[in-house]
């Protein structure tokens, strides 16, 4: 007798491998300056965007006119227990991502069956943009996407059972994802034109006074502290961040595309190779991903997505369920494409997900639903070939990590330059020249490292005083590793006509050998 598989398997297999991939790919990249912003207000007070004072106490609110502290309360309660470093900022965003996956499998499940969820998970716990964003959470994006899911599975059974609690639950949820980014707006706003272009009887017919006055409540006291902000600051998260604009449209169209293919972090977040630095892998996951012969810098997800958009047309009864999809997602990449600063990255077009991945799974089989016999077979090879193309991609990213290093703001010298400093024992302020290594540095000290961001341009004066001491150690990027370019020949050139020159002590290389950052201090030219 043939017994079905629980359906919880999918998820739960799909669950196991993002969770081994992340736990693979954590130790690589040193600590990225964006992924720990939450940091800041946990060791000094006004690097919080805006906060409240009861007498002695300060509550961060906001860490940027359009980010909330949400991240940096819930670091502030885990630091309590844990040592702040790679794995505990990195452990938590890789839990956020696998709840998305459980959440996706659930609502998914409930709208189009056990079928197109199982594909659903496994497509998007293979998918490495999600699994890189969910693992290095630089967006951040972990959080919006887990309550959005969540807001989705909780309105989705409100809808079923009518219980105005669920709806009071999915409005808080939403609107605490709010305050963490106004960004959710974005798909928020997304499902929202979808339901009406869809199901407008059904919609339509669903606002009513009592439940209507229950979620916007509900999502008013989620978002409070957004909300509070722009009272207090006179609307600002919109009025500095919302400038239509129709410029670059071709570029984040590949941007988009790059994400979807899995290739959109090759060359920022690890080096690409060749060069005169690699190395051999030094542990049996750089070995496992190296021994993968070939290159694989795009999976197939690109061309799922055209065909698709194919099946759509054959894919009843869920016809309309994938209109609603396609319609959403549209409206969500419309929306940071139009925006000027928006839509250009890896980081911003994640904010799509799950949303083409659940398209997929679910235009996929359908389709094979309609082939009695033969379906559910040719779709699980399907699958598992969309899957085995989404892991080849990601063994990439680990091959590169192991070979050639992480890159950019993600190197992991940001270590070698954190031990470095201790040894500095008669230096009283340590002086930053460039962007990108401010919050490593603070948090791998927790915020007992006396740093301070060097006037590069400005009052001559105000250069002089930082400068005019033998007891300040300056940090810089080398010359071809310059977040902003030619900062350090301008530091330079201003500070020679003060009459001061540099005097270097030492280079921090990389784990490859690439030099990265110098530690120099400034002497009166004689």
């Amino acid at each position: 007798m043939k017994r079905n598989l629980p359906a919880w398997l999918a998820p739960a297999v799909s669950l196991l491998v993002f969770c081994l991939i992340g736990l693979a790919l954590i130790p690589y990249p040193g600590l990225q300056n964006d992924e720990l912003f939450f940091s800041g207000p946990l060791y000094y007070d006004d690097a919080s965007f805006y906060r409240l004072e009861f007498g002695a106490t300060r509550i961060p609110i906001m860490v940027m006119s359009y980010t909330g502290a949400l991240k940096t309360w819930l670091y502030a309660a885990l630091f309590q227990f844990f040592e702040p470093n790679q794995w505990s900022v990195r452990i938590p965003v890789l839990l956020m991502g696998m709840a998305t996956i459980w959440l996706t499998w659930i609502w998914v499940r409930r709208i189009a069956g056990n079928r197109a969820a199982a594909a659903s998970a496994i497509l998007l716990a293979t998918d490495t943009i999600f699994q890189l964003t969910n693992t290095f959470d630089w967006g951040p994006v972990a959080l919006q996407h887990i309550l959005l899911m969540a807001g989705l599975v909780a309105f989705d059974r409100y809808l079923r059972t009518q219980r105005q609690s669920l709806l009071a639950l999915a409005s808080f949820l939403w609107g605490l994802g709010l305050w963490d980014k106004a960004l959710l707006i974005w798909p928020l706003a997304g499902l929202a034109v979808a339901a009406l272009c869809v199901y407008p009887r059904e919609t339509l017919s669903s606002i009513r006074p009592k439940p209507l006055a229950i979620a916007l409540i509900a999502f008013l006291i989620g978002a409070a502290p957004l909300v509070k902000f722009n009272l207090a600051q006179h609307g600002q998260t919109a009025s500095a961040n919302t400038h239509l604009t129709a410029d670059d449209i071709q570029g984040k169209l590949t941007v988009l595309r790059h994400t979807i293919d899995g290739s959109a972090l090759f060359g920022y977040m690890v080096y690409t190779g060749p060069d005169n630095f690699a190395i051999r892998p030094r542990n049996i996951v750089g070995r496992l991903a190296r021994s993968i012969p070939g290159q694989h810098p795009h999976n197939l997800m690109f061309p799922a997505c055209i065909a698709a958009l194919i099946l759509m047309f054959i894919a009843k009864p869920n016809r309309r369920l994938l209109a609603f999809l396609l319609i959403a997602t549209a409206v969500t990449w419309a929306q940071m494409a139009f925006n000027k600063g928006t839509g250009g990255a890896a980081h911003h077009a994640i904010l799509l997900w799950p949303f083409p991945v659940i398209y997929v799974a679910i235009a996929f089989t359908s389709a094979a639903e309609r082939i009695p016999r033969l379906g559910p077979p040719m779709l699980a090879v399907v699958i598992a070939l969309l899957a085995g193309a989404n892991l080849l991609t990601t063994s990439g990213y680990l091959k590169d990590f192991a070979i050639y290093g992480a890159a950019g703001g993600w190197t992991d010298a940001i270590y070698r330059l954190s031990n470095s400093i201790e040894q500095n024992k008669d230096t009283n302020w340590f002086g930053l020249v460039d962007w990108g290594y401010l919050n490593g540095l603070r948090l791998l000290h927790e915020g007992d490292l006396p740093l301070f961001i060097v006037q590069v341009e400005g009052d001559p004066n105000e250069l002089k005083r930082e400068i005019d001491s033998p007891d300040r150690l300056f940090i810089q990027h080398t010359e071809d590793k310059q977040i902003f370019p030619a900062v350090n020949d301008l530091l330079r050139d201003n500070a020679q006509k003060l009459g001061f020159t540099e005097k270097h002590e030492r280079t921090i290389h990389d784990r490859n050998g690439r030099p990265v950052f110098e530690l120099f201090r400034f002497e009166r030219i004689p």
